[in-house]
C-alpha cells in the first residue's frame, strides 16, 4: 500500500509529465483538439437534458473549452464559472457571453465577486480542467483541492465531465483519500466511461 508522501511525490513527477506533454502541442494541434472535444461533448447523451454547466476560462497550456460553451449556449444552456475565494473553496457565477473575467493570483481568469451567484444545486453538469487523467475518471489537478472539495458539494446526480489532450491521459494515476473522480473524460480521440 502506498504512503501518503509517496502519493504526493507521485503526482507531482505526472503533474511535470503531463504539462511538459501539453506544452508541446503546437497551435495547430490545440485548436484541433479543442474543435474535436467540443464536437463530442455537444453530442454525448449524457448531456442533452442539462440546463446548466459548470466550466472554466482555459489557461494557455489548458485545452480550451470555449467552442463547446458556445454550442451550449445555442441550446440554450446556462453556463456558470468558478472564483476562488479561499483555500480548496470555489464559488460558482453564472457567466454571460461577453462578461469581463479578471486574471487571478494563479494565472487563471475567472469572474468579478459581484458577478450573480450560481449555487452548486443549479448546476446539471461540470466540464472540469485536469493536469492529468486515467481511464478510471481519475483526476489530477495542480494539487489545491478546489475540484475535489467541488465535487463533494454537487449531488450525486451531476455529471462530472474531465476534458484534456489524448497527452494527459496515462494508464494509472497515484490517487489519495481525498481524491474525487470524474464520471468521463473527453480527449480529442475518445470518451472514457469509466464504471461507476
Amino acid at each position: 500500500m502506498e504512503t501518503a508522501e509517496n502519493v504526493v511525490r507521485a503526482k507531482s513527477q505526472l503533474r511535470l509529465k503531463a504539462r511538459a506533454a501539453r506544452r508541446a502541442l503546437t497551435p495547430e494541434q490545440r485548436k484541433d483538439a479543442a474543435a474535436r472535444v467540443a464536437s463530442t461533448i455537444l453530442a454525448l447523451p449524457e448531456l442533452q437534458q442539462a440546463h446548466s454547466f459548470l466550466t472554466y476560462a482555459a489557461m494557455p497550456e489548458e485545452i480550451d473549452p470555449d467552442l463547446a460553451v458556445e454550442g451550449l449556449r445555442l441550446r440554450g444552456a446556462r453556463i456558470a464559472l468558478p472564483r476562488i475565494i479561499g483555500p480548496a473553496r470555489l464559488q460558482l457565477h453564472w457567466h454571460e457571453e461577453g462578461d469581463e473575467l479578471l486574471q487571478a493570483d494563479f494565472g487563471h481568469r475567472e469572474p468579478l465577486a459581484s458577478a450573480p451567484h450560481a449555487p452548486v444545486t443549479e448546476i446539471d453538469a461540470v466540464l472540469a480542467p485536469g493536469v492529468a487523467y486515467d481511464p478510471h475518471g481519475r483526476r489530477l489537478g495542480f494539487g489545491g483541492g478546489y475540484y475535489d472539495v467541488l465535487f463533494r458539494q454537487l449531488d450525486p446526480s451531476v455529471i462530472r465531465i474531465g476534458i484534456a489532450f489524448d497527452e494527459q491521459v496515462f494508464q494509472e494515476l497515484p490517487y489519495g483519500d481525498n481524491d474525487a473522480p470524474v464520471d468521463m473524460i473527453v480527449t480529442p480521440s475518445r470518451v472514457y466511461r469509466p464504471e461507476s
